[in-house]
This record gives C-alpha cells, sequence and structure tokens, in this order.
C-alpha cells in the first residue's frame, strides 16, 4: 500500500507524495498492540499500510468497549483530532491483528495543508465522506434489523479489501452495529447455513454479493 494509493493523498504530486514518505514512520504492531490511548497529545496522522485498527472508546469505569470504527489498508486515523481545539486522541486505537501503519508528524502535515491547496480539497472531500458514513450507520441503528445491517457491514469490507477480509470479534461487530454478540452469532449463522457466506476462521468470503444486497431493504 503506497501513499499515492490513499483516497487522502492521491492528488498529490509526487515530489510531495515522496516528501511525506520521507517524514513517516513505519510502526509495526501487533495483535492487541496500542496505536494511541484517548487523552494523548495528537502528534501525528497515521495511515493503515497493512492489518486492521479498531478504535473505541472506554466507558466511565474504564471496562467496557464500544467500538466506533475500525479501519483497513488505505484508511486514515486521526485526521480529526489533529483539528481539535485541544488536539488529543477523542478515542483509543489498537491493531486486531499484526498491522503496519505510517506515522505521519502533524507539523509536516500542516506545512504541506498551507501550500498544497489540493491537498486541503481532498481532506475535506475526505471528512465529508466520513460524516456520510456516520449519518449512514444512526440511519441504519433507527430503521434497519441487525440482520440488514450486518449484510450492509460485510459488503462494505468487501468493497474496500475484497474476497477474504477479516471480520472483527462478535463482540466487536456487535459494538459497531448497535447490537449484541448472540444477534451477531446467530445472523452469521444464518448467512452461513444459507450459502450467502463462505467462514474460515475470521476470513470472510461473499461467493455472491448481490444474493447478499437482496435482503438489504
Amino acid at each position: 500500500m503506497e501513499l499515492a494509493q490513499v483516497p487522502l493523498f492521491r492528488d498529490l504530486a509526487p515530489e510531495d507524495l515522496e516528501a511525506l514518505e520521507r517524514a513517516a514512520q513505519r510502526r509495526l504492531l501487533g495483535k492487541g498492540e496500542v496505536l494511541f490511548l484517548e487523552g494523548e497529545p495528537v502528534r501525528a496522522l497515521f495511515v493503515v499500510k497493512r492489518g486492521l485498527i479498531k478504535v473505541y472508546k472506554l466507558d466511565p469505569e474504564g471496562r467496557k468497549q464500544v467500538v466506533l470504527h475500525v479501519e483497513g489498508p488505505g484508511r486514515v486515523l486521526a485526521e480529526v483530532a489533529l483539528f481539535l481545539e485541544r488536539p488529543t486522541y477523542p478515542a483509543s486505537a489498537e491493531a486486531l491483528e499484526e498491522s503496519e501503519v505510517l506515522a505521519i508528524p502533524k507539523e509536516r502535515f500542516f506545512q504541506l495543508l498551507e501550500v498544497r491547496p489540493q491537498l486541503a480539497r481532498s481532506l475535506i472531500r475526505y471528512l465529508a465522506r466520513r460524516q456520510e458514513r456516520l449519518l449512514h450507520l444512526l440511519d441504519r441503528l433507527v430503521f434497519h434489523e441487525v440482520r440488514e445491517r450486518l449484510c450492509e457491514f460485510l459488503l462494505e469490507r468487501l468493497a474496500e479489501e475484497g474476497q477474504g477480509f477479516r471480520l472483527p470479534t462478535n463482540p466487536e461487530l456487535a459494538a459497531l452495529l448497535g447490537t449484541v454478540p448472540e444477534a451477531v452469532s446467530r445472523n452469521l449463522g444464518e448467512l452461513y447455513r444459507r450459502g450467502l457466506i463462505r467462514l474460515a476462521g475470521r476470513r470472510v468470503e461473499v461467493p455472491d454479493p448481490e444474493a447478499l444486497r437482496a435482503l438489504i431493504r
């Protein structure tokens, strides 16, 4: 995964991409390793090169996790936190599997923003898409059944990562879908029995995406 393939940086000139890659620090994360914690100062923008990163918040007692989103290759983390009045991470992030990320120092990113209007436009488009996803999630939580929300999630992952994408654990997936792990397990089992998905551990294949899409109202 090169920076030129990341939607946020796709419009940058080659020399700008090279400058970002020179400034970026490569980080390897083992499964369960923390990338950043809520409340820490924001020092970088992160690009996922491979693997899967979970962004989550803890309840006031610090026990129960609420999964906000899961990001795979080509996705960006902490792009909103960079611009907060008090620039600290509003949530925590950890690797769901062995992962590799690029940490781009925020000072270098801001320097490019000031002199490259195309990067600013790309950032606005990226944030607008993120806002659209959040509104779509709210719509799903209010109006769609668990099975429909699960089918949409599977189709989104398929579009972003291709066949054999990794599925979060049932509790993590339940948090993302606004339900309980038992409902996730039950609906995954039903899709599997009907031949609409294939499972190998936590890896998923969708043999007929249109058949899955037909279950969504």
